[in-house]
């Protein structure tokens, strides 16, 4: 199995397509440009519409303990902390009564070549984490202390498991909460 720490420390905030915030890119596939799956920490700091992407399925999970309300389509969306919400990418979509800043995880991907999905865990102790045969995961700290074989990982330190035969679950050990992104090919 592949396994990779991708460490916050390495990342840079990149402007949304809209210039209208900011997001720091966790990990893009390919990283070309025309992706077929990003998985990106955005902070939205006002009330601002949301980029559209058109052929994109999108996976948003509230990061902040104030969460995030959104205006979906003409329709409120309210989302606690390590809430999530699914839309169409060609949604027009907005943060709605922002009034401090706060996180968000999102996953992208393009409908014609993978579907993914975003979901959040409390952990008290170990847990182990597995990628399917053709499955790419990434797992987020969103909360907590967790280590990976010893070495400490940072809040929003991500830990990759690409593309395997075998599912061997990579164990992660300590108190907080993860995201767990899952990305299959079509």
């Amino acid at each position: 199995m592949s396994t990779e720490i991708l460490r916050v420390a390495d990342r840079v905030d990149v402007p949304w397509r809209n210039g209208a915030g900011v997001t720091s890119e966790i990990l893009v596939s390919p990283g070309d440009g025309d992706f077929d799956w990003r998985l990106s920490i955005a902070t939205v700091d006002s009330d601002a519409p949301f980029s559209t992407f058109g052929g994109v399925d999108r996976c948003l999970l509230a990061l902040s303990e104030q969460g995030l309300d959104l205006v979906d389509a003409g329709r409120l969306v309210r989302l606690g902390a390590f809430e999530s919400h699914t839309f169409a990418g060609e949604n027009e979509v907005a943060s709605f009564g922002v009034t401090r800043p706060t996180l968000d995880l999102n996953l992208m991907t393009r409908r014609d070549r993978c579907s993914g999905t975003l979901e959040s865990y409390p952990v008290a102790g170990s847990c182990s984490v597995a990628a399917g045969p053709g499955e790419s995961v990434v797992v987020v700290i969103v909360g907590g202390s967790f280590t990976l074989g010893g070495q400490p990982l940072a809040m929003f330190d991500a830990v990759r498991l690409d593309e395997v035969d075998t599912a061997a679950p990579v164990p992660l050990h300590g108190v907080g909460q993860l995201a767990v992104a899952r990305v299959e090919r079509r």
